[in-house]
């Protein structure tokens, strides 16, 4: 039977219409989350999304003194594992994390960290999708880019035939506010992800569960 948890914790972070089905599987949970979101997200908010298992168990979580506490998280995710939400957060956060059979320790985040091999997984799937998805109209004046992302992540949800849509994120660093001015007319949504990476200067790697937008001089791949 599934289960419908609504949770509000500090900072104003909302996790909303989580529900889980399956079963337990480790640290990388494979239930699937309908909705998490993180409005400003603190460390304190993380550690606690993440100690809570699923299944209800309860995880140790040990965080290096060096971790920068006063980091905020903002992201919004459909259809995601807590363990992909949580390495999302991580990335976006600035830090990193290490399993060992007790315990999961939150460390700072190395300038050579790579990108986590079960991210990727099923990129090829979000490729097709951002060929297949098809926006009928596009315009935006002057829109902020955070707006923007929003508006998009929408409309693949009420135009993609399997109703999954496409998560999009944006990475480190990047403005939010940053205005995206376009008009266009029946195209694939990657080509719209392409115009305003090419216009806001930043880059796209796609994952088997997001879009990814980086500053260019960022290091991720």
């Amino acid at each position: 039977m599934s289960t419908r948890l609504i949770s509000r914790l500090r900072s104003g972070v909302i996790l909303a219409a989580i529900v889980f089905s399956g079963t337990q599987a480790g640290y990388a949970d494979t239930k699937k989350i309908a909705k998490v979101e993180f409005d400003g997200a603190n460390l304190s908010d993380l550690v606690s999304f993440l100690r809570e298992g699923a299944s209800g168990t309860v995880r140790n979580v040990i965080v290096d003194p060096r971790v920068n506490r006063e980091l905020r998280v903002s992201l919004r995710l459909y259809d995601v594992t807590k363990g992909v939400a949580f390495a999302y957060a991580a990335e976006l956060g600035g830090f990193d994390y290490r399993e060992d059979r007790y315990a999961i320790r939150i460390v700072p985040r190395s300038v050579s960290a790579g990108i986590r091999p079960f991210l990727k997984r099923g990129s090829p799937v979000i490729a097709r999708r951002l060929a297949e998805i098809r926006m009928p109209k596009v315009e935006f004046d002057e829109t902020d880019l955070g707006q923007v992302v929003e508006d998009l992540v929408e409309a693949t949800r009420r135009l993609d035939s399997s109703k999954k849509g496409i998560n999009i994120l944006l990475g480190p660093g990047v403005d939010s506010s940053s205005p995206v001015t376009l008009q266009l007319q029946n195209i694939p949504v990657g080509q719209v992800l392409n115009y305003i990476a090419e216009f806001s200067k930043l880059k796209i790697r796609i994952d088997g569960n997001a879009i990814l937008l980086l500053d260019r001089k960022s290091g991720g791949k």
